[in-house]
């Protein structure tokens, strides 16, 4: 038995002077800066790129496999420019060479320093990178490793990774976007497969025009075991500006199936402030919004899914809680299940461009373009969700106990049916759009009831002209997207009926006593307009009807008013809503007049057959009652 250990040792002793004579011969003997010319073609025929290296190649063998470069270039693909592709001013790592006898790998510090990395995309859409990454014609299937097989590798382990002073830029001409990273820093404890490793990695971002600079920290331990196909990531932590985030993250079957799970916090920071300094630029109308800002939420992924759960987010004063999920990333589908307890939506808006004094659209100006909305993008929408909203501000609206539901599917988007509670009284409504042939196609059925006008009219359209409870109901259909196709395709009923209220800036009893009085006093030629003035209005016990709408074009023939100091008040007529044109007939017991023209400076006139007729009855009045008194007097005589 001695005498075996003594041969191993022998053999043992011979094998590592061997190495170490082959070691020192190599390195004395080769030198692999005479196949720069040769790696630099080989580069060229594959890529067709040009590589540059600049000094010398520096290498080890014992007892590391070592490798050093000093500054090399790697040339831009054609049409990008001079700039080189990639930079390095140094790289190098060092396999250890005699635990590759046990099959094992040991790796010393891998180093890269003074990376200068240009990504690019031109105005057709293409990469800079796009020829690297370009599937290769090898048969892969001839070269898959036999079910079994094990490329033999019993450990792995690396002792640091340090990469400093690297910098990477993103042109983006499709977009204009610019985005770089400077000063990158990455350093890596020991790594180790099955055990925990720590990393830090800092940036500064660079965003925006002019561009500005935000510092971005991040720092985890993370323990990956290649076996289980596990991961699992902890105490990671990121700073960015103001965001301060911690996850954690477990991960299995990482490789053959991936999925992740763990959490996401943020304490609450300015999303004003970061945009600021990230150079994003957004104005709303409150200047006070986008001030506070907080998640919380659980996370579950795949390769092709995520879902949040437990999600919570705090926005200035409002909460957001619930459930989202998105599901296939190759054709999207959404669900979400959401409470949202207060928003004032109006506060987030950018701000209502400020109107010139005096300003006029020149004649012949053409209206603006409608905003464009992609056909193909909607009817690719896959959404099924929910959204509760305690209380809610929007385009100036007040409403509470708000429920939002929203379905789409392969072209048919349904909003509703919705609720909501406003002024006093109650909203319900269903809203489809069909995007599945080449027009999109609009119904609505929507209607309020017992809602109080005077308020909802203020605040919705800075309008105050009506006051009462009112019902309303419409089922229209309509074509297009944008709002004057919309009005010129209207078609479908209205209902309405207002109790106990009143038309303010309109006295429908004066302009009857006006009437009145001309035909009285034969001055009709002098009643050209009956003008409103300030403070007129008109009380009404009831107001209702229904309408028809064609084309944009609403008309009514049953409008009636009761008043108490009316005697009867009845409309028809009709309301052009594209042209926003109004010609109307109203009957005042025996008269009549008219109200034209447009919606914001509607003129009042009488109707002068009605005129002509009450003078002509005025007429045999008069003359009946002149014979009448004739007959009295002659009679009187006779007597």
């Amino acid at each position: 038995m001695k005498k075996t250990f003594k041969i191993i040792a022998f053999l043992l002793a011979g094998l590592i002077t061997l190495l170490v004579v082959l070691a020192v011969s190599l390195t004395l003997l080769f030198d692999p800066n005479q196949y720069k010319g040769k790696l630099i073609e080989m580069v060229k025929n594959k890529t067709g790129r040009e590589l540059t290296i600049d000094g010398k190649i520096g290498w080890s063998f014992f007892p590391w496999i070592g490798i050093e470069t000093g500054r090399m270039e790697f040339g831009n693909a054609p049409g990008f420019g001079p700039e080189p592709f990639a930079r390095i001013d140094g790289a190098g790592a060092k396999v250890e060479l005699l635990p590759l006898l046990r099959k094992e790998v040991i790796v010393d510090t891998v180093f890269l320093n003074g990376l200068k990395l240009n990504l690019a995309k031109n105005a057709a859409g293409k990469t800079n990178w796009d020829d690297l990454t370009a599937p290769s014609k090898v048969n892969v299937a001839s070269e898959k490793v036999p079910a079994g097989a094990s490329p033999g590798i019993g450990g792995f382990g690396v002792n640091k990774i340090d990469v400093r002073k690297a910098d990477i830029t993103w042109n983006d001409q499709t977009s204009g976007a610019r985005y770089a990273v400077h000063n990158l820093e990455l350093q890596t404890g020991k790594i180790v497969v099955g055990q925990p490793v720590d990393a830090h990695l800092s940036f500064d971002l660079e965003s925006g025009q002019p561009p500005l600079r935000t510092r971005v920290d991040l720092k985890t331990r993370a323990s990956l075991d290649l076996k289980a196909q596990t991961l699992d990531v902890t105490n990671l932590s990121l700073a960015l500006a103001d965001l301060s985030l911690q996850a954690s993250i477990k991960g299995s079957k990482i490789f053959d199936a991936p999925a992740f799970n763990g959490t996401i916090e943020t304490a609450s920071f300015s999303p004003r402030a970061l945009m600021g300094k990230l150079g994003i630029k957004y104005e709303t109308t409150d200047k006070g919004a986008l001030e506070k800002l907080s998640l919380k939420t659980k996370f579950a992924a795949t390769s092709n899914s995520v879902e949040l759960k437990d999600f919570s987010v705090a926005l200035d004063e409002s909460r957001l809680g619930g459930s989202f999920s998105l599901r296939d990333f190759a054709k999207p589908a959404y669900r979400f299940d959401l409470a949202l307890d207060q928003i004032d939506v109006d506060r987030y808006l950018p701000p209502a461009a400020p109107a010139a004094a005096g300003a006029k659209a020149p004649d012949g100006t053409a209206p603006a373009k409608p905003v464009e909305i992609s056909l193909s993008a909607l009817r690719a929408l896959a959404i099924q969700g929910k959204l509760r909203i305690g209380k809610l501000k929007a385009m100036n609206i007040h409403s509470t106990d708000v429920l939002v539901q929203v379905t789409a599917d392969n072209g048919l988007i349904t909003l509703g049916p919705n609720e909501a509670k406003l002024y006093s009284g109650k909203y319900n409504g269903l809203t489809t759009l069909d995007v599945r042939g080449k027009t999109p196609a609009l119904a609505i059925n929507e209607g309020v009831n017992a809602v109080q006008l005077a308020p909802m009219l203020k605040d919705a359209m800075q309008f105050d002209k009506f006051v009462g409870t009112a019902n309303l109901s419409a089922k229209v259909t309509a074509q297009g997207l944008d709002a004057t196709q919309i009005k010129e395709t209207l078609n479908g009923t209205a209902n309405f009926s207002i109790q106990n209220g009143a038309i303010k800036g309109i006295d429908l009893k004066k302009m009857e006593d006006t009437i009145s009085a001309a035909v009285k006093n034969k001055s009709l030629q002098n009643l050209k307009e009956l003008p409103p003035k300030p403070g007129d209005e008109t009380k009404f016990t009831q107001l209702g009807g229904s309408a028809k709408i064609k084309n944009g074009v609403v008309t009514t023939d049953d409008t009636k008013l009761q008043s108490p100091n009316l005697l009867k008040v009845a409309a028809q007529g009709s309301a052009d809503l594209p042209r926003e044109m109004l010609d109307f007939k109203v009957s005042l017991g025996s008269y009549s007049m008219f109200i034209s023209g447009p919606f914001s400076s509607p003129k009042f006139r009488p109707d002068a057959s009605s005129l002509v007729k009450a003078a002509t009855e005025e007429k045999k009045t008069e003359i009946k009652e002149k014979l009448q008194q004739k007959l009295k007097d002659k009679f009187k005589l006779r007597r």
